[in-house]
């Protein structure tokens, strides 16, 4: 039986993997960042909202999962 490169099985982690990842790592960056930079929570949240997306973005529409 084969095992799909997307399953995730026997390998570590899969680039979905790290798109699940990347969205709470943008946003505990950006209240660090705010935090030690001294700039507003709104606008760190606000930046942290957009790398998500682009994290999004970019694993649903421009490298979306393969159906097998």
């Amino acid at each position: 039986m084969s095992v799909s490169a997307n399953s995730g099985r026997g390998s570590g982690l899969t680039r979905y993997d790290i798109v699940l990842l990347c969205i709470p790592v943008a946003f505990v960056v950006a209240a660090l960042a705010g935090v030690l930079l001294d700039v507003p929570s709104h606008a760190t949240t606000a930046a942290g909202g957009l790398v998500s997306a682009f994290v999004l973005g970019d694993a649903l529409f421009r490298n979306p999962p393969l159906g097998t």
